[in-house]
This record gives C-alpha cells, structure tokens and sequence, in this order.
C-alpha cells in the first residue's frame, strides 16, 4: 500500500506583518489614552485650563508613535518643576512631572496594552 501526500503552503508574511504593524498603532493609541488619563490625576488642577488642554496626537505608523500632550503657556513650567507647592483642593494628586511620571510608573501596563493589541486579530 502507497500513500502520498501534497502539501502545498502559502505564506503570508506580509499580510501578518501589516496585521501586527497597525496592532501596534492601536496599541499606540489606547496605551496613549490610558497614559492621559493617569496623568490628569496628578495634573494641578485651578480653572481646569491645563487638565483640559491634554490631548493624544494619534500614531499613524508604527515608528511614528502616539504622544500625549498638555498645550498651556506654563504646561512645561508646571511640570519641570516639582517643588512648587501645588494646592490639592480640586485635585488631591497635583503635582509637578504630572506626566512623566505617570508614563514610568505605570510603563509595564501601557506595554501591556500595546502587546494586547499588536497579537489581536484585526
């Protein structure tokens, strides 16, 4: 008795390239969304005027990347500057590096967001 087998195999590497490649865009994205949202906890908090002006700038590509900004004359200001006494009335978290450090503290979580992402089917 004889048996024979074809195999025949199509790679699709780089469809499953792009695949991966705008998972990691969305991952981008969300992980920027979240890092915002951590960081208005800790924005000093007056007229609201900064913790308003945050925004995320999407990724559009991979190497691009999202960013996370805060768009006020003294947005720089308050954040370099961490030994200013901000008042913790309106938010009890105000502090100087509002957005810096939320990105370090939590930088396992917003790479966890981002691998979800890139390994999710389309």
């Amino acid at each position: 008795m004889t048996v024979r087998a074809s195999v025949q195999m199509t790679l699709r590497t780089g469809e499953v390239l792009n695949e991966i490649l705008e998972g990691v865009v969305r991952g981008q994205n969300a992980a920027a969304e979240r890092l915002l949202a951590l960081s208005r906890e800790q924005v000093p908090f007056d007229e609201g005027t900064l913790s308003g002006s945050g925004a995320v700038v999407p990724a559009e590509s991979a190497e691009q990347g999202a960013a996370v900004t805060y768009d006020t004359p003294y947005a720089a200001r308050l954040h370099e500057h961490p030994e200013y006494h901000f008042s913790t009335a309106s938010n009890p978290g105000a502090k100087g590096k509002y957005l810096e450090d939320p990105a370090l503290e939590n930088r396992k979580e917003l790479g966890a967001i981002i691998r979800r992402e890139a390994r999710a089917d389309g």
